[in-house]
C-alpha cells in the first residue's frame, strides 16, 4: 500500500509538471496568435490610410507631405519613421529621438534612425507612398505599445504563476512537516499511553505476587488479560499504514466488551459517571477489523469522559440499523461541548482543546473509519455546556 502511495505521488507530480508546461505553452501560443491578429489589423489599417492619402494627393495634384505628416504620423500611437524614396528619414514619431523640425537629422540620430528602420522592416514590410506612379517615400512602423505589452504578457504570467506555486509549495511543505511532527509526537505518546495501562497493571501484579505468592492462581488470569491487551495494542500499531484484514463482526459484542473494559476503570466508582450501551437485539454483521474498531471506540469514549472534567455525567453509546445497508454508532456525552470555532479543526492532526492533549485520537479514529472501513465519522451535534455526539456510519456492503 505504501509503495502504491509513493507511486501515486510520483505520477501526480509528473502530471502537474506536464500540465504546467502545457499551460505555459498554451499561454504563449494563444498570446502570439492575438499579437499576429493585431499586427495584421494594424497593417491593413495603415495600408488603407496610405491608399486614401495617395488618392488625395493624386487627385488634387498636391506634393506637400505636411498633410501626410499631420493626418497619419502625428495621430499614430506606435513608432513611425517616414523616409523619402532613397530611404532618408524625413519625419518620425514615438521614437526616442527629438523631432527634426524640417531640419536634417544629426549624424548620430541618423545612425539610430537607420537602425530602427531595419528593425521595423524586419517586423513589418514598409508601406510605399506613391504619386502619379512614382514612389515618394516609405512608411516604416514598429509595434504599438499595447502589442509589445501583450507579447510580454504570457512571460509575466508564467513568472507570477511560478512564484505563486513556489510560495504555495513552500507553505504547504511547512504545514505538512508541522503535521508530520505532530503525528510522530502524537504516535509516540499514544504508544506510551496505550502500553502504560497494561504494563502498570503487570508491574502491580508482580509486586503483589512477591508479597502474596499463594495468590498466583487467581492473579494468573488477570495477568493473562493484561498480556492479551498488549497483544491487541501490538496488532493495532502493526496495521497502521497497511490495508487491514476485515471480517464480519457483531458490533454489539464489540461495543459491550469495550464498555465493560471502561466501566471497570472509571475514575469515579460511586455511580457519578454512567457509561452505557444501547443496542437492538438484532443487528446485521458488519465487516470491520476488530482491533482497529475497538481503538476508535476507545478514543471516542476517552474524549467523552474527558469532556466531563471530573463532574457527574453520562456517556451513551447507541447502535442502530438503518436499512437497507448502514449500521450507525453514536457516542454521546453530557460534557462541556465543543465551541463552534473549533468544530472544523477537531479531526486535524495536532489540534486539541485539552491542556495535555496531543490531538491525534480523533484524526486517527477518522482515518480508521473512513480509509480502512469505507465509513464516515463526523460530529453530529455539540452544544457548549450540554455535550457532544459523534456519529459513525458503517456500510454493510
Amino acid at each position: 500500500m505504501a509503495r502504491n502511495i509513493y507511486r501515486f505521488k510520483g505520477n501526480f507530480k509528473s502530471f502537474l509538471f506536464v500540465f504546467g508546461i502545457c499551460l505555459i505553452v498554451g499561454f504563449i501560443y494563444y498570446t502570439n496568435l492575438l499579437v499576429k491578429e493585431l499586427q495584421q489589423q494594424s497593417r491593413e489599417f495603415l495600408q488603407f490610410k496610405a491608399r486614401i492619402f495617395e488618392e488625395n494627393i493624386n487627385s488634387e495634384q498636391v506634393t506637400d507631405l505636411s498633410f501626410f505628416f499631420n493626418e497619419i504620423i502625428r495621430q499614430a500611437d506606435y513608432p513611425i519613421i517616414y523616409t523619402d524614396a532613397d530611404n532618408v528619414p524625413q519625419f518620425w514619431r514615438n521614437v526616442d529621438i527629438p523631432p527634426s523640425n524640417s531640419q536634417p537629422p544629426e549624424p548620430a540620430d541618423l545612425k539610430r534612425l537607420n537602425k530602427l528602420i531595419r528593425k521595423f522592416d524586419a517586423i513589418n514590410d514598409p508601406i510605399p507612398v506613391s504619386y502619379q506612379g512614382h514612389v515618394l517615400g516609405y512608411y516604416h512602423y514598429g509595434e504599438s505599445a499595447i502589442i509589445q505589452r501583450l507579447r510580454w504578457l504570457p512571460y509575466v504570467q508564467v513568472v507570477v504563476v511560478v512564484l505563486f506555486i513556489l510560495i504555495g509549495y513552500a507553505g504547504f511543505s511547512s504545514i505538512k512537516k508541522s503535521e508530520e511532527r505532530f503525528i510522530w509526537v502524537g504516535m509516540a505518546k499514544e504508544t506510551a499511553h496505550q502500553l502504560g495501562t497494561p504494563l502498570s497493571s503487570l508491574l502491580g501484579w508482580v509486586e503483589y505476587l512477591k508479597s502474596s505468592p499463594e495468590q498466583l492462581p487467581r492473579v494468573l488470569s488477570e495477568i493473562e488479560k493484561d498480556l492479551q491487551r498488549l497483544q491487541v495494542i501490538t496488532n493495532r500499531f502493526s496495521q497502521i499504514g497497511s490495508l487491514p484484514d476485515v471480517k464480519p463482526e457483531n458490533l454489539r459484542d464489540i461495543v459491550e466488551e469495550t464498555v465493560s473494559y471502561f466501566q471497570r476503570r472509571l475514575p469515579q466508582k460511586n455511580g457519578r459517571v454512567q457509561l452505557q450501551c444501547h443496542s437492538p437485539e438484532q443487528l446485521p454483521l458488519v465487516k470491520v477489523n476488530r482491533d482497529l474498531f475497538t481503538w476508535v471506540l476507545e478514543n471516542l469514549i476517552k474524549n467523552a469522559l474527558d469532556s466531563l472534567d471530573g463532574k457527574p455525567g453520562r456517556v451513551d453509546i447507541r447502535l442502530q440499523y438503518n436499512p437497507p445497508g448502514e449500521v450507525i454508532v453514536e457516542v454521546s456525552d453530557t460534557g462541556r461541548g465543543i465551541p463552534p470555532q473549533h468544530r472544523k479543526n477537531i479531526f486535524k492532526p495536532g489540534f486539541s482543546t485539552k491542556k495535555r492533549g496531543w490531538g491525534l485520537g480523533l484524526s486517527l479514529a477518522k482515518r480508521i473509519v473512513e480509509d480502512y472501513h469505507g465509513g464516515k465519522l463526523s460530529l453530529k451535534d455539540s452544544q457548549v455546556g450540554r455535550g457532544s455526539t459523534f456519529r459513525m456510519v458503517l456500510n454493510l456492503g
